[in-house]
């Protein structure tokens, strides 16, 4: 079984959200938006104790509010129908479970907190007969419910287990009498060693992990990889022989001296007490067989040290080391799947170490086999790949009209973006660009609060250079990412996708409209300029029309809601209205003896050393994605 989708409310920043989940999920968003919100959420389903929350827990105070949260399973394997019994009726592919703390502090993890209102009437019925009636009298009544002939009452009742499992957004809280506890996860439970949680905090200590425990990740490495029964079993064999050696010793030792003491002790209760007798024995020491246990120690040279003793980079490189060992160990004889939740992954780590962890994780989730489910929150773009951008989840924190603050989860799905390209860029075409285009390209800008779109890297480096020339590190303070789309061509897709998870995107692109004179002073042939027009005024006007603006063959300078256009391009424009630009270009080629065509970098150079006024065109453009 892996995790489908959650669902909490009321839980620290998260007021209600619902997020679905999937192979590797991967938070992103600024700090306390909530990504390590979802993951403590996720861990207190699954592992905490009762009263290990508080009112603090709850959101903005709300504590007569319960905290609830919702996890939905799909990928249900026969082992876990089977554990699941009822909740899992024939022909039913998912289970949700629900864990709740209500206002008066009472936490309850239940398989049917939530019900369908109709069908609790039936339910609460005392005879068969009477259910049996009330389930025939709402399946006339609402032949909507498409609800099956009642032949007996489980089968009945299945039917409406099996049609609130797949009606779960239209399920409300069930009455108390209605509903049972589900001992689901921790330790005995329906679903112990078939699901396992482990959630890896920022703040972790890996000399606590690094010890043999019941929660620890050593101690799950080992549950899962060691196979303790045959030492433990000699092991209570040594005590029981101790036992009776202890005994031995002490009949050798005591007996006779006991046997004195007794006779002498009852001579003189017998005086005061006639008929009452005492016995001294030797009390036995319990002796309990001990658990076997494993202890990780750091060798360092010939040095053995203490984990808590090593930097933190090594540290987490232990953890990193455990949680790939805890993974792969799954893949022995068991059917059970783990979840690897992870904050901030990157933490402590060089970026190469930081890349090849991304690497493994993603591989072990993409192995069915290796029956594992990844999630992390993150800030690096090393755990973050643009091809996979439909398996990020986008938090942020958003104000309404009456200054309530709350979280916004944004994300998206390929067959959404290519419903947004529809007419403009063809299915096929949006796989081919996910694996080249955006997966090179887009991931920095996933993390922006801000992106302008643009053509080609020289671009980017001229903008950057006239935002810094405004004031340094303008862009990157307001959280702006200026993203070369890999050129016109490229643009909806890279802006369907940043659009879709709720990242605010501003276009620039040119005209291209004085490519004949180009093409003629590079002494092409008119077929060719003929096929390069048509190709051009097909490629304007599909952006347009994508973008909603008025669809012309060759856009003219200006500067709208969604989009700037140049006429020809932006070299070409600032040639008329920069001349200042032109010169510093000029100069910086001549010193350097580079090409600044082949070297985009000197173009934010220029940039910032050109004089003159900046045009107008320009500054309004980095107005609009700052304001976005």
């Amino acid at each position: 079984m892996k995790i489908k989708s959650v669902g909490i409310k009321n839980f620290r920043t998260l007021k209600d959200v619902t997020i679905p989940f999937d192979k590797v999920t991967t938070f992103i968003g600024p700090n306390g938006a909530g990504k390590s919100t979802v993951l403590r959420a996720l861990d207190w389903f699954f592992n905490g104790k009762q009263g290990s929350l508080a009112d603090d827990d709850c959101s903005f105070g709300a504590v007569e509010e319960d905290i609830e949260v919702r996890v939905t399973f799909s990928q249900l394997t026969p082992k876990d129908k089977d554990a699941l019994g009822k909740y899992v009726p024939a022909g039913v592919e998912t289970f949700t479970a629900w864990k709740y703390r209500n206002p008066a502090g009472i936490e309850v993890l239940s398989a049917n907190a939530k019900s369908f209102p109709p069908f609790n009437e039936i339910r609460s019925k005392m005879s068969a007969g009477e259910k049996r009636a009330a389930y025939n009298e709402l399946r006339a009544a609402d032949p909507a419910l498409q609800l099956a002939a009642w032949t007996n009452q489980d089968a009945a009742f299945q039917t409406l287990t099996a049609w609130e499992a797949a009606n779960v957004d239209r399920l409300v809280d069930a009455p108390d009498v209605l509903e049972t506890n589900f001992f689901g996860f921790n330790s005995g439970g329906k679903m112990s060693g078939l699901f396992d949680f482990v959630l890896v905090t920022a703040d972790l200590r890996a000399s606590e992990e690094s010890q043999d425990g019941k929660s620890s990740i050593l101690g799950k490495i080992i549950e899962r990889s060691i196979n303790r029964t045959a030492a433990d079993a000699k092991i209570a064999e040594i005590v029981a022989e101790s036992k009776l050696k202890q005994q031995q010793v002490f009949e050798e030792t005591f007996n006779s001296q006991l046997d004195v003491l007794t006779t002498q002790l009852n001579d003189v209760i017998s005086i005061y007490s006639p008929g009452r007798k005492v016995t001294v024995e030797p009390a036995s020491i319990e002796l309990k067989a001990p658990k076997t246990t494993f202890n990780v120690g750091m060798l360092d040279g010939d040095t053995e040290t203490a984990v808590d003793r090593q930097g933190h980079g090594f540290q987490r490189t232990l953890l990193i080391s455990a949680l790939q060992l805890l993974a792969q160990s799954t893949a022995a004889d068991t059917e059970g799947v783990i979840c690897l939740a992870i904050e901030e992954p990157e933490l402590f780590q060089h970026p190469i170490q930081a890349q090849a962890f991304a690497k493994v994780l993603r591989s072990l989730a993409e192995d069915d086999s290796k029956r594992v489910q990844v999630t992390y929150a993150t800030h690096s773009q090393y755990f973050i790949e643009a091809k996979y951008f439909d398996q990020v989840r986008r938090l942020t924190r958003k104000s309404n009209h009456e200054g309530k603050t709350h979280v916004e989860v944004n994300f998206s799905t390929v067959d959404l973006v290519k419903g947004k390209l529809n007419g403009v860029v063809p299915p096929d075409q949006v796989d081919r660009q996910l694996d080249g285009v955006v997966a090179g390209r887009l991931t920095v800008g996933l993390f922006a609060e801000g992106v302008l779109l643009v053509e080609g890297p020289s671009d980017v480096a001229l903008l950057h250079g006239v935002a810094d020339k405004e004031n340094i590190g303008l862009l990157e303070t307001n959280g702006v990412a200026v993203i070369d789309a890999g050129g016109k061509g490229a643009i909806p897709l890279a802006h369907a996708i940043l659009t879709s998870i709720g990242i605010p995107t501003f276009v620039l692109f040119d005209g291209d409209a004085g490519f004949e004179g180009r093409a003629i002073a590079l002494g092409r042939s008119e077929k060719d300029i003929n096929s390069e027009r048509i190709k051009l005024i097909k490629e304007n006007q599909l952006l347009l029309a994508y973008l909603d603006e008025d669809v012309v063959d060759f856009p003219p300078d200006k500067v709208g809601e969604k989009v700037a256009t140049f006429a020809d391009n932006i070299e070409s424009f600032l040639k008329i209205n920069w001349t200042e630009w032109v010169t510093s270009c000029k100069e910086l080629e001549d010193q350097a003896g580079i090409d600044l065509k082949k070297n985009s970098a000197a173009y934010r150079q220029a940039t910032l050393k050109a004089g003159g006024d900046i045009p107008e065109i320009l500054k309004q453009i980095l107005n609009k994605v700052l304001e976005r």
